[in-house]
Order: structure tokens, then C-alpha cells, then sequence
């Protein structure tokens, strides 16, 4: 089966949840995407979901510089996130 979603904004795990149920979704229609990269890989690799290509995403949570470049890969969208570092180590003041 076979949808179509239509929004401003779309919360990635929701997308995720339509996959359980079909085959193909047509997300050109949402304008941005909210997630954890976890969460966006799965659209992407998943090969359920057209459109994602042209979406906006806005990153919640930890990401890395791989996640960021795999996402930046596969959108012409614009792309909000927050950098974090798990490597950071505080110096002495």
C-alpha cells in the first residue's frame, strides 16, 4: 500500500510507525523532519520513503560529524542541529 503525508512539521518516529503499514510513503509534502539521526537513517535506508531528498530536518539529540554529513548526502534541504561532542574533555581554568 501506498500513502501520501502532507505537513509543516512531521516527528520522525511517526513516519517510522507508517512504514510498519506501507510499502511506499510520499513525504515531498513535509516541509521539515524532526529527529534523531538514528531515526533519519531509517528513512533513508529504508527504501519505504520518496521524497526525503528535498526535506528539511531538524536533528534532536546527539550527532555526530558522520551523521550530519550522511543526512547533508541525501537532502537538499536545510538541515538544524546543535553539535555535540561526546569527545570533549573540560581543561583546567
Amino acid at each position: 500500500m501506498n500513502t501520501s503525508i502532507t505537513s509543516e512539521n512531521e516527528a520522525a518516529n511517526s513516519l517510522i510507525e507508517l512504514s510498519e503499514t506501507y510499502n511506499n510513503i510520499n513525504i515531498s509534502g513535509v516541509s521539515k523532519i524532526i529527529g534523531t539521526p538514528s531515526e533519519m537513517g531509517y528513512i533513508i535506508d529504508s527504501g519505504k520513503f520518496t521524497g526525503f531528498d528535498t526535506t528539511n530536518l531538524e536533528v534532536v539529540g546527539p550527532a555526530n560529524l558522520d551523521d550530519i554529513l550522511y543526512l547533508e548526502a541525501n537532502t537538499t534541504g536545510t538541515i538544524e542541529h546543535e553539535v555535540y561532542d561526546t569527545n570533549v574533555v573540560a581543561s583546567p581554568l
